[in-house]
């Protein structure tokens, strides 16, 4: 089923994704206040408001910092149409700077569009022409497009940086500690140590994320079988893949397929 959800969030101490994650559906994160620090994919982007995100489908992700202000739109691609669809793909995986005269107008016009009612026809009608309007204007917008940072104020160690951006790539391989240690010259306290430090996870812990996000794709986007995707996305058998994915997403990975299908 096509769907859209608006979100707005004001919080005024530091506060911080308690793990990484990935969903089926675009999530545009709109910072309009305070600074974050955003880990998207295998980079991490220190960004400040006002700026705009554009997350695709699939996509491992986590945010952290202090104060802010933001404004998360969530929306299928079945709901999008095909220029929408071309817009977020044309955007995906930046961090959009914007203006100050820019931001004002999409706070405004997320504000309205948070009070509507969709569950009313016009309400539906008012929220597509609204969220239309918003994806023109971030079409036309002047964004600039900002590069990630090896180093920031967190003073993340290239050495991690290094670490995501393998996991990410190799994430089919048969990747042990030990091995990872051994890869990047270092002990493997010291990795794990370092890991945890600055994306509050382990190292395995964000490969099983990693394998799910990419079996989560290949579950909606192919026909293969678990078994095979299993394989593919690097668990060391069916059962153990099936586990893993019921005890990250509450569900099996056959149940997971029905459910997304029958939205589409």
């Amino acid at each position: 089923m096509p769907f859209i959800e608006i979100d707005k969030s004001i919080r005024e101490k530091d506060w911080s994704m308690r793990e990484f994650h990935s969903h089926d559906h675009y999530e545009i994160y709109f910072l309009n206040k305070g600074s974050r620090f955003f880990f998207l994919s295998n980079a991490l982007y220190k960004i400040n408001g006002p700026a705009v995100v554009v997350i695709p489908p699939h996509t491992v992700h986590k945010t952290e910092g202090g104060s802010f202000e933001r404004y998360n739109i969530n929306v299928s691609s079945a709901y999008l149409d095909p220029f929408q669809k071309e817009i977020l793909e044309q955007k995906s995986l930046q961090i959009l700077k914007i203006t100050a005269q820019e931001a004002k107008a999409l706070s405004a016009l997320l504000d309205h569009a948070y009070t509507i009612d969709k569950a009313t026809k016009k309400g539906e009608y008012q929220l597509r022409v609204l969220f239309s309007y918003g994806i023109f204007l971030l079409d036309q917008s002047s964004a600039s497009h900002q590069t990630p940072q090896a180093q920031s104020e967190m003073d993340i160690p290239p050495l991690i940086l290094k670490v995501l951006d393998y996991l990410n790539a190799h994430y089919s391989e048969n990747i042990t500690l030990d091995g990872l240690a051994e890869k990047f010259f270092v002990s493997k306290p010291t990795l794990i140590y370092n890991f945890k430090k600055y994306t509050k996870r382990s190292p395995i812990d964000f490969l099983l994320t990693v394998r799910i996000t990419k079996a989560k794709q290949l579950l909606v986007s192919t026909k293969q079988s678990v078994e095979i995707i299993a394989d593919t996305c690097g668990f060391s058998s069916a059962n153990y893949f099936g586990l893993i994915f019921k005890k990250k997403e509450g569900i099996s990975p056959l149940t997971y397929r029905k459910n997304q299908l029958a939205k589409m």
